[in-house]
């Protein structure tokens, strides 16, 4: 008895492995009978065994050398070998009954770009069988992707081999057919395609319509989600040849890559704004962003004709991103209570549980074991997603148009109460203007007599002002006998007194100075009546002169008392244009100012200096100065500083200035504390003159 437990076990193994050598040796061959092929494909999945290539070096002689590094595995259900370097081989074995010899080798989802089936030739040797056409009627032509292949069966068992190389994933399922039941295959396939691709134009018209009615981008990424996932249902169920017929097969096979990765990025976008992102949540919008950056960059890639290096990284980002926005979606509706994304919510469900299927079976992996291609399913399951989010989309639209049509009766209503609101401030601004048109009347009429009144006084002042001036000419001009001939007579008397007699002297010299005083003021007056009327450039004519000669004749009018004080200090050649009268007034106030303001005992100097445009004229005394209060007053007419014992009339300084500004230079104080003061007279030169 210890033994049968033992026995047991052995026994157990032994059925194991004979087992599983049945289960090899019936999944190997396939026998064909002459019904198979009409009413539906015989899928070879569980038929098939692989080998694979990384090199792709490999070669048909190499193959069926039975090299013993040459294996070919066995695999369940449908051929899923995701994206590969290299090569894959396909090995299966068909025998069929000698009344059924011709039959079609069909490659579903063809978008594997390099298919060859190799079969016997019936001289024992593998040969190469050239691909058939999509449409069996077609003419012929190239396909850009190989997908039926003729040929014969015979009763016996016979090994076949496909090499499949692809730079997408090699995903595929292989059927058996006989030429009828593959033409109504691809009639019922003409059919689901054309219904799909109608269906998809009729949407993206209406969402062009919904775009130019309502303005809003989300119906111009929907409508480019359209387009591209009517491309990816051409391409899957094998119609990518006959839409793309412009185009050459290379390009065709490249553009699969380039709609793939559009498709991802337009999906993103638009399930971004479908679902309102940046509304509910900023770190949602920025990683749907990002998700549509990196598919832009797959997308660089697959432009340049290397989506075989992206593919992957492709599909799982794909997968991720639909991941993501089913969370959120379902964050939505359950913990927000959005229910108005749940229409939405659903259409996008659908999409989510096919494309991850078909995602994962692109990366390698089959969970589910299915045995054939999901073309057919993704085309209606397509349809029937878009039809929903179509929906979703038209029912947003019906709201949208809702909320602008509340929106436009408020600004309406709006714009009718600000219509009654104007209505009203018009009347009341219209009664308020007429009242203060009436109230402008009566001003203008009271300014009018007012003005009346204004020029009759004018004219007054006017008048008054002519007979002031007249007067003052009058007076000044007969002062000017008289003071001259008390001069005359003060000279005379210094002159003939006897040279001991001192007050003689003394007395002559105050009456010349109260004479040049005088005389001074006279001028002063006279120059100030010039310049207030504005004749001073009128007359006399404007003369070119150097202005040294000012110098000279103001140094010849000085009495002996002055020149022996004042000092000048001649320079270059400074011409000048203007009055020399009225310079000279301007020089001998300076002059007359700095001696009466300093000690008889100090020098006053008065120098010429030039530059390259202007000539200067200081006069520096060092008398008692100016007070910082009444630097800028003292050029003020009439001014006189407060407390100030020495006699004067304000008018000399006043009149300096006016004169230097009308001939365009200045008078300034360029120095005057307790040391003394620094007067300077600035003209400019004539051109061509230093």
């Amino acid at each position: 008895m210890s033994h049968f437990p033992r026995i047991r076990s052995h026994l157990i193994v032994a059925l194991s492995i004979l087992f599983s050598c049945f289960v090899v040796q019936a999944s190997w061959g396939l026998s064909l009978k002459s019904t198979d092929g009409i009413k539906g494909a015989v899928s070879l999945s569980g038929h098939l065994a692989v080998l694979e290539d990384p090199s792709g070096a490999l070669t048909i002689e190499d193959i069926v050398s039975g090299q013993p590094n040459i294996q070919f595995v066995p695999v369940p259900s449908m051929l899923t070998q995701g994206y590969r370097k290299g090569a894959v081989w396909v090995r299966f074995s068909l025998s069929a009954p000698e009344a059924s010899s011709q039959w079609l080798l069909q490659i579903e989802r063809p978008l594997i770009e390099h298919v060859t089936l190799y079969a016997p030739d019936g001289t024992g040797s593998l040969a190469a069988v050239p691909p058939s056409r999509f449409h069996l009627e077609a003419e012929e032509g190239a396909d850009a992707y190989s997908a039926v292949f003729r040929i014969s069966v015979p009763p016996a068992a016979t090994a076949y081999y496909i090499r499949l190389q692809s730079s997408t994933s090699i995903t595929t399922s292989l059927n058996i057919w006989q030429k009828t039941g593959y033409e109504n295959y691809i009639k019922v396939n003409d059919w689901i395609i054309g219904v799909v691709v109608g269906a998809i134009l009729a949407m993206i018209f209406a969402n062009l319509l919904y775009y130019f009615w309502l303005r809003e981008n989300l119906f111009i990424i929907y409508a480019a989600l359209l387009l591209v996932s009517g491309l990816i249902s051409v391409y899957h169920m094998g119609y990518s040849s006959d839409v793309l017929i412009f185009l050459e097969p290379e390009i065709v096979r490249r553009s699969w890559g380039i709609i793939v990765c559009l498709y991802s990025i337009f999906m993103m976008l638009f399930l971004e704004r479908l679902f309102e992102f940046r509304d509910h949540s900023i770190l949602a919008w920025r990683i749907s962003q990002g998700i549509a950056l990196l598919n832009g960059v797959a997308l660089i890639f697959a432009l340049a004709g290397h989506y075989g290096d992206v593919g992957f990284f492709v599909s799982r980002l794909q997968q991720l991103s639909l991941t993501f926005v089913a969370l959120f979606a379902i964050y939505l509706l359950v913990f927000r209570r959005e229910y108005q994304y749940l229409l939405s919510a659903v259409a996008f469900l659908s999409v989510i549980c096919l494309l991850s299927v078909m995602q994962l079976q692109y990366t390698g992996s089959n969970p589910l074991r299915i045995d054939g291609s999901l073309a057919r399913l993704l085309a209606g399951g397509t349809l029937i997603h878009l039809v929903l989010l179509s929906a979703a989309v038209a029912k947003r639209a019906r709201l949208a148009e809702r909320s602008l049509g509340k929106e436009k009766d408020r600004v309406i209503a709006l714009s009718r109460f600000a219509e009654q609101e104007l209505t009203a401030k018009v009347q009341e601004r219209t009664a308020e203007l007429a009242e203060s048109n009436a109230s402008l009347k009566e001003e203008m009429e009271r300014r009018h007599l007012l003005e009346m009144k204004l020029r009759q006084s004018l004219a007054s002042v006017n008048d008054a002002l002519a007979q002031q001036r007249d007067f003052v000419a009058l007076v000044s001009h007969e002062f000017r006998n008289p003071l001259a001939v008390i001069l005359a007579a003060a000279n005379n008397l210094s002159f003939s007194a006897a040279g001991d007699t001192d007050n003689i002297r003394m007395r002559a010299a105050k009456i010349r100075q109260a004479v040049e005083r005088m005389s001074m003021l006279i001028e002063n007056v006279l120059a100030e009546e010039r310049l207030d009327t504005g004749q001073a450039w009128s007359f006399p004519i404007l003369e070119v002169f150097d202005l040294n000669e000012i110098l000279d004749t103001a140094e010849a009018g000085l009495d002996d008392t002055a020149a022996t004080r004042v000092r000048f200090v001649r320079g270059g050649e400074a011409m000048v244009k203007g009055d020399p009268n009225l310079l000279e007034i301007a020089v001998l106030n300076l002059i007359q100012n700095a001696l009466k303001y300093s000690a008889e005992s100090m020098i006053v100097t008065v120098q010429l200096l030039s530059d390259e445009d202007t000539v200067f004229i200081d006069v520096i005394d060092d008398g008692i100065g100016v007070s910082e209060n009444d630097r800028e007053r003292i050029f003020q007419k009439y001014y006189r500083a407060a407390g100030q014992r020495i006699n004067g009339s304000g008018l000399g300084l006043y009149i300096s200035r006016e004169i230097a500004r009308q001939h365009g230079g200045d008078l300034i104080l360029a120095a005057g504390d307790l040391s003394g003061s620094t007067f300077c007279l600035s003209l400019p030169l004539m051109k061509g003159t230093s």
